[in-house]
């Protein structure tokens, strides 16, 4: 009864918005700690070699895409679809 209690409740709208609220928040989170690791390893491996610049970029725009992911999942656990 408790589990049918759960379920149910996972389907209306405080249980997608939790949802939605969790993909995002989790998303956002690790992202900026990828983010934030890399950006401090990429800096130096610049301040080193400068060449490297263009490279690095790539790698250093790369865990927003955590971010961007974990909005779209949002948006669309609050579209249902």
């Amino acid at each position: 009864m408790v589990a049918e209690q759960i379920a149910s409740g996972m389907t209306t709208g405080a249980g997608i918005a939790l949802g939605a609220g969790i993909a995002m928040g989790l998303s956002a989170l690790a992202g900026g700690w990828s983010q934030g690791s890399f950006g401090s390893a990429l800096m130096g491996a610049i301040a080193e070699r400068p060449e490297l610049k263009d490279n690095v970029l790539i790698w250093f725009v790369l865990p927003e895409i955590f971010a961007v992911l974990g909005f779209v999942i949002a948006i669309m656990m609050v579209l249902k679809l």
